[in-house]
């Protein structure tokens, strides 16, 4: 019988509880069995509900969560996903390359000349120029969740002893590629809202106010679909070009028209009354003002390849601009029962 090592991952997290496996041995597990050749990623969490982590582990459309964590990506660091915690998951964020379990199977192939995984030259042979290869390699740095920035930061921190706003000091200098995941982390989101209390940034706002120059792809929505999450990731992993609106997001699932101009229901009569079908405009819908692919991919897909069963307006309710950068404030009221 023959085992692949996802599989056998699966089985071991399945098996954990049976086992009284604590969370350092399967960390341990997890480090042994991480694909040395896939690219870190450090996930942070700033002013956020979660959402967008909780929508992304139903991704299913390109691949699967645990495909996408066992085999492309190694995740350092996530508060909800890693089996670490306190400041023993903390180091695995401090040190994001490379990693001690990476150097430890490199010096072990090394030592051999083993022509394995760590051969990132193709040469054949593992040696001093595949290490200076991982060494050099950056990290990807997402966050999710807006940045506070008054009172130096003390509405939001990472442990005990880094607020967000150092971490973006950190992490946002040394990243090689940087994504602000959900509406918070792209334009401030909810926890910039008027009156904002505690100085909530966008990532790229508050980058800009460390001095930091760095490139961000913005994947908003209030929660992101996982598609466009996990799509960016593989077109940055395959080398694809991104293009990118004005407002920094990926146009392959932004597009330049409104959701309005494509909606089913533009041409049907328009409603006066909620979730009767028909054209919502009247009820304070947002359509006319918001870019995303809702309409065409839809929500909680079925299967890999298949779109979703359902989206906002099918269901009855209007859009709320969540992908815009007005949101929510430029978005408000929601809705608009006088009609």
């Amino acid at each position: 019988m023959k085992i692949n090592r996802r599989e056998f991952l699966n089985t071991a997290v399945g098996m954990a509880g049976i086992l009284s496996l604590k969370a350092s041995g399967l960390l341990k597990l997890q480090e042994v069995l991480a694909n040395p050749a896939a690219p870190t990623v450090i996930w942070l969490q700033g002013q956020a509900c979660t959402g967008c982590s909780v929508s992304l582990l139903n991704s299913i459309y390109y691949t699967t969560i645990d495909d996408l964590l066992i085999n492309k990506l190694n995740l350092e660091y996530h508060p909800n996903i890693m089996a670490a915690a306190g400041d023993f998951a903390l180091s695995n964020a401090d040190s994001p390359k490379p990693t001690k379990s990476q150097l430890k199977t490199l010096n072990q192939q090394w030592l051999v000349n083993s022509p394995a995984l760590f051969d990132l030259n193709s040469d054949g042979i593992v040696n001093f120029k595949d290490y200076a290869i991982l060494a050099a390699r950056g990290f990807i740095l997402i966050v999710e969740g807006a940045i506070p920035t008054g009172s130096n930061g003390i509405f939001c921190e990472i442990g005990s002893n880094m607020t967000m706003i150092s971490a973006m000091r950190k992490f946002g200098a040394d990243a090689t590629q940087i994504i602000a995941v959900g509406a918070c982390a792209s334009f401030g989101g909810i926890p910039a809202a008027s009156p904002n209390p505690t100085g909530a940034l966008s990532v790229t706002s508050a980058l800009a106010s460390l001095g930091i120059q760095k490139s961000v792809i913005n994947i908003p929505g209030c929660p992101i679909h996982p598609d466009w999450l996990v799509g960016t990731i593989i077109d940055i992993l395959t080398g694809q070009n991104i293009a990118l609106d004005s407002n920094k997001r990926p146009t392959k699932f932004y597009p330049t028209s409104t959701i309005h101009s494509r909606c089913p229901y533009r041409e049907a009569e328009e409603e006066d009354v909620l979730g009767r079908g028909g054209c919502l405009e009247e009820l304070g819908c947002k359509g006319p003002r918001s870019r995303c692919d809702c309409n065409s991919r839809k929500w909680n897909n079925p299967a890999q390849g298949q779109v979703g069963v359902n989206w906002c307006m099918q269901s009855g309710s209007p859009c709320i601009g969540c992908t815009e950068p007005t949101f929510p404030d430029g978005m408000m009221p929601f809705y608009d029962l006088n009609g």
